[in-house]
């Protein structure tokens, strides 16, 4: 009988320990924070994303890759050195040795409702109503928007997005690219990664999600 439960109690363990992490919305959580954060990323506190990311905090950098402003088009990319080293040939022929970088990214905040939220990643209705939209735009020169609809329908081919539990109030795991798409109180964000693998990049993902819930600025002052 002992055999028999010893096996029982490790897979509980087991099972217990590779339990999704959740990321609870806390009731002050309002738009004007995150605006703040993509608006100045400097200001949050540089030590709390280090320790996430896994590194120093002296190894960080942070980028921020769109300067509108309409913060919905910013994104911030917070990057550090992986110890991983990659070959890379230049246009000469000549093979380089990089330093390979891992990233945790955040950005596309904006106002919206759950109802478009769930509609723009539980299907592939919004990828057509944007296909239609670009072809209809009689702005947009005729050969560019079928290449952009091309584009756009070779791209919801590829993607796949799987609703992610106790997340926000609603969430979007997005692959191939290992992006969590988030909903909270009428705002949405993603969280970009670029991790060694996707259970790695998702761990991450929600790790920085409860971050940014906590009101990092304050943390900060």
């Amino acid at each position: 009988m002992r055999k028999a439960i010893f096996p029982v109690a490790v897979m509980l363990l087991l099972a217990c320990n590779d339990k999704q992490e959740s990321a609870v919305v806390p009731a002050t959580f309002e738009y004007s924070q995150l605006a703040a954060i993509m608006k100045d990323p400097k200001a949050i506190d540089r030590e709390r994303i280090a320790r996430i990311a896994g590194t120093e905090a002296t190894k960080l950098k942070t980028y921020q890759e769109n300067f509108s402003a309409d913060v919905s088009k910013r994104t911030i990319v917070f990057s550090w050195p992986n110890g991983e080293k990659k070959s890379v040939k230049t246009t000469g022929g000549k093979e380089l040795q990089l330093e390979g970088h891992s990233s945790l990214g955040l950005g596309f905040v904006k106002k919206t409702s759950e109802e478009n939220f769930r509609k723009k990643f539980a299907g592939k209705a919004s990828v057509q109503e944007e296909i239609n939209s670009i072809t209809k735009d009689e702005n947009i020169d005729a050969d560019i928007a079928i290449s952009e609809a091309r584009y756009l329908a070779e791209n919801a081919r590829l993607q796949q997005f799987d609703e992610v539990e106790n997340v926000g109030e609603a969430a979007y795991w997005e692959t191939p690219v290992n992006a969590l798409h988030v909903y909270a109180r009428g705002i949405s964000f993603t969280v970009t990664t670029n991790m060694e693998n996707e259970k790695a990049s998702r761990k991450k993902a929600v790790e920085l999600t409860k971050f940014i819930f906590s009101d990092p600025l304050k943390l900060s002052e």
